[in-house]
């Protein structure tokens, strides 16, 4: 699935479609999601049937479908952050898909963490909308009840309402393995790596959402600038994706 990137809209999806044909007669393999064409890659991820399956029980769209690249990524990070010391936390956390998806392929009930999902779930604040990504379909209406019901069968996943970083003084973790950071301004993500980054574990892994997008230039400049003054550099994916491993 290709969302926004063209011009003459049904014209162009026509063409992609068209040219996707034609490319799958020619190699063997090919893959074409979320702005990603693939050609004779092996994407063993998709034998993995306890991630297919979570992946396949939290997404209702097509557009969710699509990320699955994405979110094999993710799976990797938290499978990562096991080994480290800390909890895991979302900033930026919309419908919950991406973490449905994360504590549903973990058991994350059965696991001795708490899981902070963070989000206003009213849409980014006008003091942080530096780059005018807020949409309103962010600011569903019932959107904060509808992600306490679908996380209802876990435990130690903690909803907190409220603006990063200051939804902080309500409840944060000491120590984190898995940060997730997904707030769609740069503002907001420098913010909450301002009040979180000391608190990761060395190991911890940090992933972007929006790092590699071009739309979103400008949460990676800032948050290139951040980490280089801390030693850190982050990996850009081809999903899109920013990743650090916290030395």
């Amino acid at each position: 699935m290709f969302y926004g990137i063209f011009p003459n809209g049904a014209e162009d999806h026509a063409f992609l479609n068209s040219a996707i044909a034609r490319f799958r007669k020619m190699f063997s393999a090919v893959f074409a999601d979320d702005n990603v064409i693939l050609f004779n890659r092996s994407l063993g991820f998709r034998r993995d049937t306890k991630f297919m399956q979570a992946l396949q029980t939290n997404a209702k769209t097509n557009q969710e479908r699509s990320l699955v690249l994405r979110l094999n990524t993710m799976i990797w990070a938290v499978n990562q952050a096991l080994g480290i010391e800390g909890d895991f936390v979302e900033c930026g956390v919309y419908r919950g898909f991406c973490a449905g998806v994360a504590t549903d392929y973990l058991d994350f009930a059965k696991l001795p963490r708490t899981f902070y999902l963070y989000d206003t779930f009213e849409g980014i604040p006008a003091e942080f909308d530096s780059e005018s990504h807020d949409h309103p379909v962010l600011r569903a209406a019932g959107l904060y009840e509808s992600v306490v019901t679908r996380f209802a069968k876990y435990p130690n996943v903690r909803i907190v309402k409220g603006i990063v970083p200051y939804s902080f003084e309500t409840a944060a973790p000491e120590k984190i393995a898995f940060l997730h950071i997904d707030m769609n301004s740069s503002k907001s993500e420098i913010a909450a790596l301002d009040a979180l980054f000391d608190r990761v574990s060395p190991g911890g892994v940090i992933l972007f959402d929006d790092y590699g997008w071009v739309g979103y230039t400008a949460q990676q400049v800032a948050e290139d600038a951040w980490m280089k003054e801390r030693g850190q550099v982050i990996l850009e994916l081809p999903t899109g994706q920013g990743l650090v491993v916290k030395r």
